[in-house]
C-alpha cells in the first residue's frame, strides 16, 4: 500500500504534467508554426502505398514553392497572380476598388474564413464592408459581418433547380425573382454604408421603394436610360437600408455594398457544391457585372463534396473541373485565378479518428488542374500541418479549431486558414514586386 507521502508525490507529478500540456497547447495556438510540427514522426511506420509517397513528395515540393516563391519558382511560373497584383497597385495609385470573388462550399459558409481574410486585406489596402450580398441566404442569421433579413415572397432559382431557366444566374449561382411585397433589409454591425449597387437582370422590370435614414425613394428597375445589370446609389451614408417591391417581377442577384476605395472580398458560398456548377454562370452576364464590380482575383475552394473515402481516381472530376476553370476565365477575363487545395479531413477506423488518405489523391488532382490551366495553387492541407492535422485541430487544440465531424473548421480554425492564405498572398506579392523592379 502506498503511503500518504507517495500519493502526494504522484499528485504533484500529475499536476505538473497537466500544466506542461496546457502550456504547449497555448504555444501551438499562439504560434501556428508550432502546431504544424509532427512530434511523433519518428514513431510512424515508413511503409505505405507507393503512389501516396509520390503524391506526398509532389505536394511537399509545391508547399516549398508556396512558402518561398523567390527561391523555387522558375521564371515562366512567376506570373499567375500578376493581374491581381497589378490591379492592387493601380488602385493604390489612382483609387477605386478591387474585388475578390471567393467561390466555395460549406467550408466558407456564413463568411467563415473570408471574413478574416477580408479584414486582413482591407487593413493593408483599404476598403470597409462586405462587398456582394445575395438577396436571401440560408445562413443569414449565422453571419456576423452584416445584418440581413428578408421575407418569404422571393422565388429563388439556383444551380440545382431542375428545368430550363428563363434568365441567367448571378455570381452566387442564384437568382431571386421578386413579387409585389418582396422585401430585403441589410444593416451594418460596424460602420456606415457609403454606396450600394443593386445587381440584377436588366430584361426584367419593376417598381421599388428604397428606405434609408428614415427616408424613402421610389425608383424603377432597370434604369430606363441604360439597360445595365446594375443601379447605383451613391453617398448613402447610412447604417441600414431596405428594399420593397411595389409592382412587377424583377430578377435580382444581390447588392454590392461598399464604403470607400479599397479591396472587397465577396463570399460566394454554396452548400453541397463540387465547383463544377460554376460552369452554369453566364459569360455575358458575368462580364457585364464585372464592369461595375471589378473582379481581379477569383478563388476556387472546393473538395469536401468531391472526396469519397477509398476513391483514388478523380480523373472524371478533373476533366469536368478544368472545363469549369476555363469557363471562369472567360467570365472574368481580367482576373487571376487561385485554386485552393482542400483542407485535411478525417475518417474513423476501428474507433479511432485519423486523416483520410484519399485527401492526398484529390489534392494531387487539384494541383494538376492548376498546373494544366496555368493557375495559382495553394494547399490548405499542407498549411494546416499535413497528415494528422485535422485530428490535432479537434482533439489537441485549446480552443478547438475544427468541429467534431473532423471536416469543417470552426471560427477559430477558419481564422488560421485565413492567416495562411493571407501570408501566401503577401509572399507572392513581395516576389512580384521584386521581379518587377529588376
Amino acid at each position: 500500500m502506498k503511503s500518504p507521502n507517495q500519493y502526494w508525490q504522484l499528485g504533484k507529478l500529475l499536476f505538473w504534467v497537466l500544466c506542461s500540456l496546457a502550456f504547449v497547447s497555448f504555444l501551438s495556438n499562439s504560434f501556428p508554426a508550432l502546431s504544424r510540427l509532427d512530434y511523433f514522426s519518428e514513431l510512424k511506420s515508413l511503409a505505405g502505398d507507393g503512389d501516396l509517397e509520390l503524391i506526398k513528395s509532389q505536394l511537399k515540393k509545391q508547399q516549398l514553392e508556396d512558402l518561398n516563391p523567390e527561391d523555387t519558382l522558375p521564371a515562366e511560373r512567376n506570373h499567375r497572380l500578376d493581374s491581381f497584383f497589378e490591379a492592387l497597385e493601380s488602385m493604390r495609385d489612382s483609387g477605386g476598388t478591387v474585388h475578390i470573388a471567393y467561390f466555395g462550399d460549406s467550408q466558407i459558409e456564413g463568411d467563415l474564413l473570408t471574413a478574416d481574410l477580408r479584414a486582413s486585406l482591407q487593413k493593408k489596402w483599404g476598403g470597409n464592408g462586405v462587398g456582394f450580398m445575395p438577396i436571401t441566404s440560408i445562413v443569414a442569421g449565422f453571419r456576423t459581418t452584416i445584418g440581413h433579413s428578408f421575407n418569404d415572397q422571393w422565388q429563388v432559382t439556383d444551380v440545382l433547380t431542375k428545368g430550363k431557366r428563363s434568365y441567367p444566374l448571378g455570381p452566387t449561382g442564384q437568382a431571386f425573382a421578386s413579387t409585389p411585397g418582396s422585401t430585403v433589409k441589410f444593416w451594418s454591425k460596424y460602420n456606415t454604408f457609403n454606396s450600394v449597387d443593386l445587381i440584377g437582370n436588366p430584361k426584367t422590370t419593376g417598381e421599388w421603394e428604397l428606405t434609408y435614414n428614415n427616408e424613402s425613394t421610389i425608383f424603377h428597375w432597370p434604369d430606363t436610360t441604360r439597360h445595365q445589370p446594375y443601379l447605383s446609389f451613391d453617398r448613402l451614408k447610412t447604417k441600414q437600408f431596405s428594399l420593397k417591391s411595389i409592382q412587377g417581377n424583377t430578377m435580382l442577384y444581390g447588392a454590392n455594398i461598399e464604403n470607400g476605395d479599397g479591396v472587397y472580398l465577396d463570399n460566394f458560398s454554396f452548400r453541397g457544391n463540387s465547383g463544377t456548377s460554376l460552369s452554369q454562370l453566364d459569360i455575358e452576364m458575368m462580364q457585364a457585372i464585372d464592369s461595375i464590380i471589378p473582379y481581379r482575383l477569383i478563388v476556387v475552394h472546393y473538395g469536401l463534396n468531391v472526396i469519397g473515402h477509398g476513391v483514388t481516381d478523380y480523373r472524371n472530376y478533373q476533366r469536368s473541373m478544368e472545363r469549369t476553370l476555363q469557363h471562369l476565365r472567360k467570365c472574368f477575363p481580367k482576373a487571376s485565378i487561385l485554386l485552393m487545395g482542400m483542407t485535411d479531413k478525417g475518417y474513423k477506423e476501428k474507433g479511432q479518428w485519423k486523416s483520410d488518405p484519399t485527401v492526398l489523391y484529390l489534392l494531387n488532382t487539384q494541383m494538376e488542374m492548376a498546373k494544366n490551366q496555368n493557375m495559382a495553387f495553394f494547399s490548405l492541407y499542407d498549411a494546416m500541418g499535413g497528415e494528422g492535422s485535422i485530428v490535432s485541430w479537434v482533439q489537441d487544440s485549446i480552443p478547438k479549431l475544427a468541429n467534431a465531424d473532423y471536416t469543417h473548421m470552426n471560427h477559430h480554425g477558419a481564422k488560421y486558414l485565413a492567416q495562411f492564405i493571407d501570408a501566401y498572398l503577401s509572399r507572392s506579392y513581395d516576389f512580384y514586386k521584386k521581379e518587377k523592379n529588376k
